[in-house]
């Protein structure tokens, strides 16, 4: 597999310190790509027959506000 761009994953908005920035990056991850998905897609490219090669993966959120 050459590569995976992902557009958008939450889970990190806990670790913000700022409490502006934490408030910010909440409201980012209410559309965020939740990790699990991520991981979904990265087993299903890996999953395949030794035939078959995923090149490249990109994931965006379905609702994007950019």
């Amino acid at each position: 597999m050459a590569g995976i761009r992902v557009g958008h994953a939450g889970g990190w908005a806990d670790k913000v310190p700022n409490t502006e920035g934490k408030r910010i990056a909440k409201d980012l991850n209410e559309g965020a790509i939740h990790p699990d998905r991520v991981a979904d897609a990265v087993v299903y490219a890996l999953d395949q027959p030794t035939d078959v090669t995923v090149n490249d993966i990109v994931i965006h959120p379905t609702r994007q506000n950019w």
